[in-house]
């Protein structure tokens, strides 16, 4: 994998020497399977474990997705690294299988979930990496720390979220289409589509970029949120699979 992908993969996960409890495992490192609880490894011993797991991440994705581009690969290995395999059998499998892009924008976005809940945190990182899928260059440069994550966090176009974003009502799939009305939706998922539209206008010019890029997020989040929580077609990421069970299935 292309150097910034990993670098982002790596600040997606934070460094923690002294492993701790992490919803399906303890983990240190940078994020990767502790050999037991309260285990301490150097920097060192960090980046060997993260290169063995990224690369049997690496692999799987190899084995469906060969002849996707390298960003869409990359996004698939974070996904895989974070939240294990099962993706491979579900309906982004599917979607990865069959070439269809815009359906694995839309299947890739409802990996949010841990220990039964949408954690914003993973929200933030399935957004940052929604933007690699489909492009074949890797980012401009890795996010550092905290300020860096949020800038990789930062939202894609509204015209990507509205072509990837789909809610189920009454068991049917619509686009939501923030365009095609003048007045603000007063259903939320659509309200908080077209505020990506036209943020500008829901936030004043003198709160600035970052404040509006705040606005922005915080929207999105609420909208995943709500998609989750009325779709009964969305696929729940896997909480409860160990990376040391998804590597034997796939050895």
């Amino acid at each position: 994998m292309q150097h910034n992908y990993l670098e982002a993969i790596k600040s997606f996960e934070g460094f923690t020497p002294k492993a701790q409890w992490d919803y399906a495992q303890f983990s240190n490192g940078y994020g990767t399977k502790a050999l037991y609880a309260g285990e301490a490894i150097t920097p060192d011993e960090a980046e060997r474990r993260f290169a063995a797991e990224i690369a049997a991440a690496r692999t799987i994705v190899e084995k469906h997705a060969a002849g996707w581009d390298e960003g869409t690969k990359a996004a698939l290995t974070s996904l895989t690294f974070n939240a294990g395999s099962r993706w491979v059998t579900s309906g982004l499998g599917e979607a990865v299988r069959s070439q269809d892009v815009e359906a694995v924008k839309e299947k890739f976005l409802q990996y949010t979930k841990a220990g039964g809940e949408v954690l914003p945190g993973l929200v933030r990182r399935r957004l940052a990496e929604f933007d690699w899928i489909g492009n074949g260059a890797a980012p401009a440069g890795a996010p550092a720390g905290a300020a860096g994550l949020a800038a990789a966090a930062t939202p894609p176009s509204a015209a990507n979220m509205t072509a990837a974003i789909t809610t189920q009502s009454l068991g049917a799939t619509r686009l939501l289409d923030v365009g095609s009305t003048g007045s603000r939706p007063a259903d939320p998922a659509e309200r908080a589509l077209a505020f990506l539209a036209d943020g500008d206008a829901a936030a004043p010019a003198s709160e600035g970029a970052d404040a509006q890029a705040a606005q922005s997020l915080s929207m999105l989040v609420a909208l995943m949120f709500d998609l989750q929580m009325r779709s009964a077609l969305a696929e729940p990421m896997n909480s409860a699979e160990t990376r040391a069970e998804h590597n034997e299935r796939t050895a």
